[in-house]
């Protein structure tokens, strides 16, 4: 193979980089040389062959894989050959064909980066007249598996789709939106549609090498027959389905969103019939931007949280725009109210740049051995004004030594030190060193016993919080003198995880936490409808010193994956009946995902169980109701969800001025 000279600039410049992509590549080189960790941008299909394995088969283990294969996607053309209502790529779609050389130097940085599945994807891909060269190209690289985003349309010719897997093509994922060609053809824009791109999702099939998948945009006009779209090619062949939910961009939103547009509460029934059909044998269905509240009874079917990073990926101009300059977003405004980055864009990504700039978040974590990446990280950090801080260290002399050194002196300190580290030399007084510290951290079975029962026994002023894995939790229900003598001042925290598997394999489940909470020890990060008492909420809005970058802003990358382990909480929409919602953030998603939105159970003002709280069923044809009596705010002002309000406004206008929010009159 002949290596291709890469100049980045001059792909960007040839259109097949974005400057966001060109960004969000840079930041990948970083990570590939040493700089921070991060997922790649990711497609939601998995590429199984036949449909999946038999009855037996762990789709959730499957699709966690499917998620951490690198994936290389390569914008092939600006040009399609149908016009989607919803397209979302619209503004980018000037009618041209990206140079064949510059997309092969593109395709080989992939190969250099390590990523192992390559993704041709348009406009439409199939329409560049080397197409079927790109494939080979691809497979002489060496990438294991290639794939391609299409209508079907090109495939239609039979011819072309056998050579296309005789190239080396090995999954073909078809849009296709409708069961009928009335209503694939309408949402296309384009007659014959659906006929052409049935047939090259059959010509494609028939040549037993290529895995064909379908993914449907849920729109307006064919929600109602998602079900039946999904019987249509299942009974054609297809096993796996990706099912995208619109969002307010492109020329869906610009032109079509008052026919696009819809109350999901309205589509409940219908969606609960489709996502039956992700029980099926072989069958795997993919939620994309889908509001996770809308997956109660089906929780495996919420996307996969590192999913997030290919959406800031997307507009990371807006989004570093705004972290580092409190520039205004271009997609603010309307939009917010439908998108699914919601929570993690306006929700929390603008109230912890507030809290930053305005010294104020309520929670700093250091450890020891960090080194600040510039004067100026550590100064903002520094600045902080914590209710308390999290120090982390490898021993008692790391922890000693560092806090003097602290700052945020008026804040309690809580210490978590190495697995298998020595207490037994720490002073306690509280003139000491460690005067400071209230709190003391453990992970493992053998430093809960040292803490709380051996040699290194703590002394009384202190808490022990204990991060609950499933066996720590059965050695403190083996023990409960051990939970009465610490009664008051332990504290089982539930960590929350990356991972779907990590929290299968780690956490207790819900049963075990209400016995854990029954015979004394305090829970945190656990709602209190699922502890049966009072508990100790997650250490929400915490800035950790490696968030910072090297102006002392927040490092996109990194706030994504902070976010998504420690803010990407959710609630039942059953939630909103309950008393104690305005202090409850819910469930972390991962915990949800295995163990269900019924968990959660509203209770009233005295912390006791509704008896008359209702099912899901039934408080979407409330929410319905308020949508259609007093409009989309009013209706979420109901179950409590994050609203644009004066306060983030000012923030914006505050930073864009240089002064902090605080400057400004109240709103």
């Amino acid at each position: 193979m002949t290596e291709v000279e890469i100049d980045i600039e001059d792909l960007v410049r040839q259109g097949v980089l974005t400057r966001d992509e060109a960004r969000a590549l840079e930041h990948a080189q970083q990570s590939e040389t040493g700089g921070a960790a991060r997922m790649e941008a990711l497609p939601e299909t998995a590429g199984l062959r036949d449909g999946g394995s038999d009855d037996g088969e762990d789709k959730d283990a499957v699709k966690e894989a499917a998620v951490k294969h690198k994936r290389h996607w390569v914008r092939v053309t600006r040009v399609c050959n149908q016009r989607c209502t919803f397209c979302l790529d619209s503004m980018n779609q000037d009618g041209s064909m990206i140079d064949t050389n510059s997309l092969k130097a593109y395709i080989a940085l992939g190969r250099r980066l390590g990523r192992e599945r390559l993704i041709l994807s348009g406009g439409e891909a199939s329409v560049h007249p080397d197409y079927l060269e790109l494939i080979r190209y691809g497979k002489e690289v060496g990438y294991e598996w290639i794939q391609t985003v299409t209508n079907g349309m090109m495939f239609s010719y039979k011819k072309f789709a056998r050579k296309a897997a005789e190239a080396g093509l090995d999954e073909a994922t078809v849009s296709l939106h409708g069961h009928t060609a009335y209503l694939q053809d309408k949402l296309t824009g384009t007659p014959g549609a659906f006929v052409t791109g049935v047939k090259g999702m059959k010509n494609l099939q028939d040549t037993g090498r290529v895995v064909v998948n379908v993914d449907v945009v849920i729109n307006k006009q064919n929600y109602k027959h998602l079900p039946e779209i999904l019987e249509y090619y299942y009974n054609m062949g297809i096993r796996e389905f990706d099912l995208l939910h619109i969002i307010p961009f492109g020329r869906g939103f610009d032109e079509h969103r008052h026919s696009l547009f819809f109350d999901l509460n309205d589509a409940v029934p219908y969606f609960r019939r489709a996502w039956v059909w992700a029980n099926k044998p072989g069958v795997y269905l993919w939620t994309n931007r889908l509001p996770v509240q809308y997956l109660e009874d089906f929780e495996k079917l919420i996307q996969d949280p590192h999913k997030l990073f290919y959406e800031f990926d997307g507009g990371r101009h807006n989004f570093e725009g705004y972290l580092k300059r409190g520039l205004e977003p271009d997609c603010w405004g309307e939009r917010c109210d439908y998108c699914f980055l919601d929570g993690a864009c306006r929700s929390t990504m603008f109230p912890y740049r507030e809290a930053l700039i305005g010294s104020r978040f309520q929670h700093v974590r250091l450890d020891t051995r960090h080194a600040f990446v510039s004067p100026d990280a550590e100064r903002v950090f520094r600045a902080q004004r914590p209710e308390r801080v999290w120090l982390e260290g490898p021993d008692v002399d790391a922890i000693a030594g560092a806090l003097p050194q602290l700052g945020h002196d008026s804040a309690p300190v809580a210490v978590r030190l190495d697995d298998g580290a020595d207490w037994s030399q720490a002073n306690w007084a509280e003139d000491g060193p460690l005067g400071r510290v209230d709190r003391v951290v453990v992970r493992t079975v053998e430093d809960a016993a040292a803490v709380l029962v051996g040699k290194q026994r703590l002394p009384e002023h202190l808490t022990v919080e204990v991060r609950l894995d499933k066996a720590l939790a059965a050695w403190l229900l083996a023990r409960p003198s051990t939970i009465k003598a610490w009664q008051g001042r332990l504290v089982g925290c539930l960590p929350n995880h990356q991972f779907l598997s990590e929290s299968q394999e780690h956490d207790p489940p819900p049963a075990t936490l209400r016995r854990l909470a029954d015979a004394g020890v305090r829970l945190k990060n656990v709602p209190r409808c699922v502890a049966g008492g009072d508990v100790e909420p997650h250490d929400h809005e915490l800035l950790d010193a490696n968030l910072l970058d090297r102006g002392g802003d927040l490092d996109l990358d990194r706030y994504v994956h902070h976010y998504i382990e420690h803010e990407y909480y959710a609630k039942s929409l059953r939630c909103y009946r309950c008393a104690l919602q305005d202090n409850c953030r819910g469930s972390q998603v991962n915990y949800l995902r295995e163990h269900g939105f019924r968990m959660l159970r509203p209770l009233d003002q005295s912390g006791q169980e509704l008896p008359d709280a209702g099912s899901f069923e039934d408080i979407t044809e409330v929410l319905k109701e308020a949508t259609a009596k007093r409009g989309r705010r009013e209706r979420d002002q109901i179950i409590g969800k994050h609203r644009p309000d004066a306060r983030v406004r000012v923030a914006i206008d505050a930073t864009r001025l240089g002064k902090s929010p605080g400057d400004q009159p109240d709103a």
